[in-house]
């Protein structure tokens, strides 16, 4: 079956805009909803919405020994010469400025009514076992939630929570080697075959994101003790793994460092959790946007070499979701949307293009699902299906459609096993999954976009190529064909599916404005 023709494209969007045609929708269809917005590069560290996810973050329990007398023996431990991290692989991965909008802890504002579980000092507290317990990640996360919106209207209340979220994880601290450390107080377990973590316990992602909280409040009251709550908490970032001390840093047996969101004492090892270890490389490039510490350059730049080192081998899983942590190597669907997000980001922070690919790869493997639109079915016949979890067809139907049509659909998401499917809500398939096919089924307009800053590269090889421009529903505005008699370039400033096709956005040159779909002779880099 060919393929539509741009000029096919605009006759049946305006068609499906008109209501005429949509032989799969009832025959009184309810008005479609708006697409939704495009969530695939979000890469907000704060979340007002913050749960524990216990497949992710763990399992409670109530403590099993007496962490008070443990926090006075850890505070006991001096700083010593040979408390600092032994060396670790660095590939030059240097961190570059980024205005305040793109920062990655500057986001997900809070809202004006705390609807979480707070005290009476508007600090975010973690129930469990008919109790209430501080979260120094949760804290942190809030107190940076509460700060970006203080940047975007000033009001003083969010600034005074993200004030009280930062003070009580210092009057909670526990003073070690010189260091400032932010202690858990409950046990948790983690999954099958790790050690359980026996309060008190500390992680290096709660370090890092307490680390922002006070770079921010460094900067927005300069007051010298946020920068004095910085030194010391960025101090606990660059020493050594202990059996006896706090902790939240390691270099493993290959060589490369890293920020342990989970750490274990004995044996002085981690989970190694991808998420949790580029969060708190964020708290590092804030110490280092606030200071020029060249410390602070050194761990960036060994932390991003482990992402680099170890995200295709061992997080990375090919058509499927990635590995939550080495320690625990199982697939999970929302931090994998984390991952790919996370990685686009650490491209704009170093410019090394090796995180834009492997947040492209990841964005290829499991993309996006909350993507909704309407979807161009072409003339022939269809099949929706439903799944099991592990791919096996549960059931199919059958439809044959005379003329072009359309349906509404409210995701598009990767089906274990297979291939991309879009999830239909109206219509005669409504509650089924059609597979995405250029020239059969497409979602028109524009989904899981990345943006690139610094643009890429768009390599072409002698060759004709056609650029499209599209408007906001996918109708094609104007098109351009030139034929390349030598290899040739231009900037590149995103990609995207548009109207079913992985396409190239141009920002200078001839093709300014337009997308390329993707063709043999065209490569990025």
């Amino acid at each position: 079956m060919s393929p539509p023709t741009p000029s096919h494209v605009r006759r049946l969007v305006a068609v499906l805009t008109a209501g005429a045609l949509l032989v799969l929708a009832p025959a009184r269809p309810a008005p479609a909803a708006p697409p939704g917005p495009d969530r695939s590069t979000d890469v907000s560290v704060v979340d007002p919405d913050w749960v524990p996810d216990p497949v992710a973050e763990g399992v409670p329990h109530l403590p099993s020994r007496d962490a008070g007398k443990v926090k006075q023996q850890q505070r006991r431990e001096r700083a010593s010469r040979s408390a600092a991290l032994a060396g670790y692989a660095r590939d030059g991965h240097l961190p570059k400025p980024l205005p305040l909008a793109a920062q990655p802890t500057n986001s997900g504002p809070a809202p004006l009514v705390d609807r979480g579980l707070h005290d009476a000092q508007g600090v975010r507290m973690f129930s469990f076992a008919g109790r209430t317990w501080d979260h120094p990640v949760a804290q942190a996360q809030w107190g940076l939630s509460n700060l970006a919106a203080y940047r975007l209207n000033g009001d003083q209340l969010f600034l005074d929570r993200a004030i009280a979220n930062a003070q009580r994880n210092v009057d909670r601290r526990v003073e070690s080697r010189g260091a400032w450390f932010y202690p858990y107080d409950f046990d948790l377990s983690r999954c099958a075959g790790r050690p359980l973590l026996r309060a008190p316990w500390y992680s290096g992602m709660a370090q890092g994101e307490m680390l922002s909280l006070f770079v921010g409040l460094a900067e927005i009251t300069g007051e010298a003790k946020w920068r004095t709550a910085a030194d010391n908490t960025f101090l606990s970032l660059t020493l050594s793994a202990s059996a006896s001390a706090p902790w939240g840093s390691w270099v493993d047996p290959n060589g490369y460092l890293w920020l342990e969101e989970y750490p274990v004492s004995a044996g002085t090892t981690g989970e190694r959790v991808l998420n949790g270890h580029i969060f708190a490389l964020y708290g590092v490039y804030d110490y280092w946007r606030l200071t020029a510490d060249e410390r602070a350059v050194a761990v960036f730049d060994g932390a991003a070499s482990t992402v680099r080192r170890y995200l295709p081998t061992h997080f990375r899983v090919t058509r499927w979701a990635s590995n939550y942590s080495m320690g625990c190597a199982q697939p999970h669907v929302k931090y994998h949307q984390v991952h790919t997000a996370q990685n686009l980001k650490l491209y704009e922070m170093t410019w090394s293009p090796t995180f834009a690919t492997y947040a492209y790869l990841l964005r290829s493997d499991y993309p996006a699902p909350a993507v909704s639109g309407a979807v161009l079915f072409s003339a022939g016949t269809h099949v929706g299906y439903t799944f099991s979890s592990t791919g096996a067809v549960r059931s199919q139907k059958t439809l044959k459609l005379t003329r072009a049509s359309g349906a509404q659909a409210n995701q598009r998401i990767r089906v274990y096993g297979r291939g991309i499917y879009y999830q239909i809500t109206n219509g005669a398939l409504a509650g089924y999954l059609v597979p995405e096919t250029y020239g059969q089924r497409i979602l028109l307009g524009k989904a899981v976009e990345h943006r690139y800053e610094p643009t890429r590269v768009l390599s072409f090889q002698p060759g004709t190529y056609t650029g499209y421009a599209y408007d906001a529903a996918g109708n094609v505005t104007g098109s351009k064909r030139i034929t390349f008699s030598a290899a040739s370039i231009a900037p590149l400033g995103a990609t995207a599916w548009v109207n079913g096709q992985l396409s190239y956005q141009v920002t200078a040159g001839a093709y300014l404005g337009y997308w390329l779909p993707h063709t043999t002779g065209l490569a990025f880099t």
